[in-house]
């Protein structure tokens, strides 16, 4: 499912603007507030666009946070997928750590959203596909730098965890204005990050 298969029928592509502005709101509001505590008036408001647009384009709350959550998956897939292939396992994480500073400079809520509601209830089955794509991608990476000695000897999701756990601290550090982001500090926190997974 993507934004345009979940219209109705009769949308005119004019209405890609409000769709936009639809998704944007949500991404922020599922964020700050969770799914449940987020109803579709505060994301008309959010979005400046009439509770009643929002579901000529979804036909529920469900529908929505589903097709936003796919719409991040893809894009992060798509963003990781891109030269991942062909290079050492210390080229690859330098690869995959950018990669998480690019998405959330692109779109700044989604890699939280993305992460806090994967166990969510809400998600569908192409949702949890998307996310076992993604997981299972990480997976095959987490594994290679294990065979060849060069990753700790840690479960695949133990690993993962270290590495965004310390990124999505890092991003609540920077939305409060405690950390203030330079080349040479990602530079330097990328290298920490590193330190943290590889063997000694």
């Amino acid at each position: 499912m993507n934004i345009h298969s979940a219209f109705r029928k009769g949308d005119e592509m004019t209405a890609s603007n409000k769709v936009e502005l639809i998704m944007k709101a949500s991404l922020t509001l599922f964020t700050d507030r969770g799914f449940d505590a987020t109803t579709i008036p505060m994301i008309a408001a959010q979005a400046d666009v009439g509770t009643g647009t929002i579901y000529r384009y979804f036909d529920s709350k469900e529908t929505l946070v589903n097709v936003l959550y796919q719409e991040s998956a893809q894009r992060f897939m798509k963003k990781v997928k891109t030269d991942f292939q062909g290079i050492s396992v210390r080229e690859g994480f330098h690869h995959l750590f950018y990669c998480l500073i690019d998405f959330t400079k692109e779109s700044e809520y989604a890699l939280f959203f993305l992460e806090t509601n994967k166990d969510a209830y809400f998600l569908n089955e192409t949702s949890r596909k998307l996310l076992d794509e993604i997981t299972q991608m990480l997976d095959v990476f987490f594994q290679r730098g294990k065979s060849e000695g060069v990753l700790r000897n840690l479960p695949s999701n133990v690993l993962m965890a270290l590495l965004l756990g310390a990124y999505l601290k890092l991003y609540q550090l920077v939305r409060t204005g405690s950390v203030e982001i330079t080349k040479p500090f990602l530079k330097e926190l990328e290298q920490c990050s590193w330190d943290a997974i590889r063997t000694h």
